[in-house]
């Protein structure tokens, strides 16, 4: 581990990593890199020219050792650039010789104080600096953003030597050092090329100057940070640097880049009309970039040298499509700040893609123009919107260039797109200032807010799927019994909260008291799936917090199972002894997720996903776990199985039936939801069951799951999503009526007086509904006649549905319906290179049900057009 000299008095100290495969996360290092430090020796004075990755300091102190310096009287640690794979070691260096004085930016020293933690003597120095070590005279060039705000370089005038930090530099390790002695040029060329796209091409105008201060220098050898010492024909790099980052002559016409990714061609529809209005300003440079079907590289060239740059992505599983993502990472505030830009996309229910690219094009100090969100296909009207879009975007670009006077422009854009959307007339007819309490038509909740929320927290429905419901819930609440009772409610979930809210707004006096074994507020069930892969905020995940019960003077008992129920005398006894007496009882206690007993379903690895406890373990094992495997096809295991594969799991899911989802869909969807799966990148298994899970006998951990059809699987962790079960046992013992779960009437009574039941655990006309809306609706039903059964509150005209939003489509269920029915009408829209697949089901002339895949703008409609029991003449529209 000896020192180098390449040159009169100055030595390579550096150290070699010849197995680097990543570096900096993003890049990719076939070839290893070096971590480059010098050491110049003037006759008085000794510098070290930059430091190593800290990992390193070992080997980089035994390199110093054998230059027979003292290591403890160093004179200056220069700081060409402050990056940790070249300052990393300047805290060590310090404690060896206290009395170095640092060299460096104003901004390189501002960052290393950050770095080293502690005081030290420095010199700051600016462009055109010079530092004496006697014999040796070290002039400093500053190169910023090549590729930090603090970089300089340091050329030894008397040796002609520049010493560059990260310019002209590659990921490239060659033992012998120098770039003639390259074992392999091609492959040196090759890394060169690639080192200089992935950190020097985002700063190509300030390649340029930096090429431009060195081009009157006589230099001999250039001394990078990382790679090759360019000691044979130093120049062929720098104008090879330069002719890299010189951009074609640019155009005299304005020009604009639109980049774009479409998954059923809507946004394509839109980004072509936007094309053409900014085309109606005059003669513009406009290319339109599909960018799965283009170079990222020459996009972001395009990018560059454009100057208006539109980004295009429609909205799937509630953000914008990699693809245009990654393109936004590519670009930064420095280069591309300044620009005239804006977002547009169709979406289907939340539309949150253009938002989140305008939150982008803030961060990088673009000029914005607000927005375009269409909502699925567009028609003639949206695209008329697209090309107005398109004519006030050309005109902000010739404003910027300064073709056309500021006044061109008008200011109040914003205000003229909301009040061109059917949203936004809604939202201002209402817009009082004052709280509304809005009810979302997918999943029937109820949110308080000036204005709906943009997407439903439950079911991400758009605030177009809202309606405001505040007169009605005002008038339902006027009724006031007053009555000091005591309600004893049994869970805490949607029917449980639900329930409870109702018997507060329907007597004022009642004494409310929610029993639960989870020790949580009540919280959206639904939003489970989306907890596995992402942190939820409490105020999105939790309907109310706790100031919300204590307002409403509802109790909480939380941790707490109730064992025994004696209806007789009216009390509720608890496992841990625990006794209250009540005067009404609501069973809202749920259901549990069913597990088929088969060998190894006891094992560690397995789980189902029922309560936040469950989400957290899952979370937990997820950090591990290379492959997954869910058993059951239904809603909440696909939606589960969708957070996985984003979270870069393999997963298999295994389903028994030969279709999917055989309440929801019909033959004909279920084949293009099984195509749409098998395109996610999530393996598919119909027909098949689990026999039993093979366990690592070492850690008694799940390790793969042995099919019916004797295929085997891998797997790290298992997910059991086949179906609920009523927790009815409680009641079943105490005398309440049961069949597959309590049974109950319109009006959630059971068969003993006093007692109800409602929400996953309740049985009406033979079916259980086990859905989230139901248990709202059947919620609000049990309280209203818990509090006076003379109410006429009945759990009817309610109509069953689904929503779902994963693996990159769409679909929506209305209706509980029976596809062989041979009586049953139909109307169906098709377009299978979109991937939509619409159908109404019609009993008797009146709508019955609803399939909507790909496209399901019109859920809410639908919803509401089978509670009015429209017509197939009146409904048949809402294929459209």
């Amino acid at each position: 581990m000896k020192s180098l000299e390449v040159k009169n008095n100055i030595y390579w100290v550096g150290a070699l990593d010849p197995g680097l495969r990543i570096f900096d996360i993003i890049m990719y290092t076939p070839y290893g890199t070096t971590y480059n430090s010098y050491v110049v020796k003037g006759s008085e004075k000794v510098a070290v020219m930059e430091t190593v990755k800290a990992q390193f300091f070992d080997e980089y102190l035994e390199r110093l050792k054998s230059m027979n310096i003292d290591i403890t009287k160093i004179d200056y640690i220069i700081v060409d650039h402050t990056e940790p794979d070249h300052a990393g070691s300047v805290e060590r260096l310090l404690d060896l010789s206290p009395n170095a004085k640092v060299v460096g930016t104003t901004p390189a020293l501002h960052f290393l104080k950050s770095i080293v933690n502690r005081p030290f003597e420095y010199i700051t120095v600016a462009d055109g600096n010079t530092l004496s070590l006697g014999n040796k005279t070290l002039k400093f060039i500053t190169a910023p953003f090549l590729h930090w705000p603090d970089t300089m370089y340091t050329y030894v005038e008397e040796d002609k030597v520049l010493i560059t930090c990260d310019s002209f530099g590659s990921h490239y390790c060659n033992s012998k050092v120098f770039n003639d002695l390259n074992e392999n040029e091609e492959q040196y060329m090759e890394a060169l090329r690639y080192y200089f796209d992935c950190i020097m091409g985002p700063f190509k105008p300030y390649v340029l100057k930096a090429v431009d201060k060195i081009k009157n220098l006589d230099i001999d050898m250039i001394c990078t940070g990382h790679g090759p010492i360019l000691r044979q024909d130093p120049w062929r790099i720098v104008n090879l640097y330069k002719e890299w980052s010189t951009a074609a002559a640019k155009s005299e016409k304005p020009k604009v880049t639109i980049s774009y990714v479409s998954a059923y061609g809507y946004t394509a529809e839109l980004a072509n009309s936007i094309a053409a209005g900014i085309k109606s300003n005059g003669d513009f440079d406009i290319t339109l970039y599909d960018v799965i079907h283009h170079d990222k590289n020459k996009i972001l060239e395009d990018i560059s040298t454009s100057d208006g740059i539109l980004f295009g992505s429609p909205t799937i599983n509630g953000d914008l499509l990699e693809p245009i993502g990654e393109l936004l990472l590519k670009l930064n505030p420095i280069v591309h700040g300044g620009k005239v830009a804006s977002a547009f996309g169709s979406y289907g229910w939340s539309g949150e893609a253009v938002p989140n690219i305008e939150a982008r094009l803030k961060q990088l100090k673009m000029k914005q123009q607000p927005g375009l969100k269409i909502s699925f296909k567009p028609s003639k009207d949206d695209l008329k919107k697209a090309f107005d879009f398109g004519s006030e975007f050309g005109k902000r670009v010739l404003v910027n260039l300064g073709k056309l006077p500021a006044d061109a422009v008008p200011q109040a854009i914003e205000k003229k797109k909301q009040s061109d959307s059917k949203l936004a007339d809604k939202m201002n007819s209402v817009n009082t200032g004052k709280v509304r309490k809005w009810k979302c038509l997918v999943c029937n909740e109820v949110f308080e807010g000036e204005f709906p929320p943009d997407p439903c927290p439950v079911c991400g429905a758009g605030a177009d799927q809202f309606i405001d419901v505040t007169d009605e819930l005002n008038e339902k609440a006027s009724h006031d019994t007053a009555k000091a009772e005591v309600y004893a409610i049994i869970g805490n979930g949607a029917a449980g909260y639900y329930a409870a809210a109702t018997i507060r707004k329907n007597n004022s006096k009642a004494v409310i008291k929610i029993i639960s074994a989870e020790n949580e507020l009540t919280y959206y069930r639904p939003q489970l799936s989306d907890y596995l892969s992402e942190e939820i905020k409490e105020s999105s995940f939790y309907i109310s917090n706790k100031e919300w019960y204590d307002k409403n003077g509802i109790e909480l008992i939380l941790g707490k199972k109730i064992s025994n129920v004696r209806v007789n005398n009216k009390e509720l006894v608890s496992e841990d002894g625990y006794t209250l007496k009540y005067d009404k009882l609501i069973f809202a206690n749920g259901s549990y997720n069913f597990i088929p007993h088969i060998k190894g379903s006891d094992l560690s690895g397995v789980y189902t996903l029922k309560y936040k406890s469950d989400a957290n373990r899952i979370k937990l094992a997820m950090k591990d776990a290379k492959s997954a495997v869910i058993i059951g096809g239904g809603l909440l295991g696909l939606e589960a199985a969708w957070e996985l594969k984003k979270s870069g799991i393999a997963v298999t899911v295994v389903e028994f039936a030969n279709r999917l989802l055989p309440r929801q869909l019909d033959d004909k969807s279920a084949e293009l939801f099984k195509a749409l799966i098998n395109n996610s990148g999530v393996e598919l298994i119909l027909n098949d069951s689990a026999a039993e899970l093979i366990a690592d006998d070492s850690i008694n951990k799940v390790d793969a799951v042995k099919l019916s059809s004797g295929k085997i699987i891998s797997a790290d962790l298992v997910l059991f999503s086949t179906g609920i079960r009523p927790n009815k046992d409680l009641a079943e013992k105490s005398g309440i009526a049961c069949n597959k779960g309590i049974i109950v009437n319109e009006k959630m009574e059971t068969n003993i007086k006093d007692v109800f039941a409602c929400g996953d655990v309740a049985e009406l006309n033979g079916l259980v509904y086990g859905n989230w809306t139901a248990a709202i609706e059947m919620g609000k039903v049990a309280g209203a006649n818990s509090v006076d059964a003379s109410t006429n509150s009945k759990f009817k005209h309610f109509v069953s549905s689904v929503i779902f939003k994963a693996l990159n489509t769409e679909v929506f269920s209305a209706g509980t319906i029976d596809f062989s029915d041979s009586s049953l009408k139909s109307s169906i829209l098709e377009d299978k290179t979109k991937g939509v697949y619409k159908k109404l089901f019609f009993k008797d002339d009146t709508l019955a049900g609803a399939i909507l895949l790909g496209d399901t703008k019109n859920a809410g409609k639908i919803i509401l057009a089978m509670k009015n029991n429209s017509s197939y003449a009146n409904a048949e529209k809402l294929l459209v």
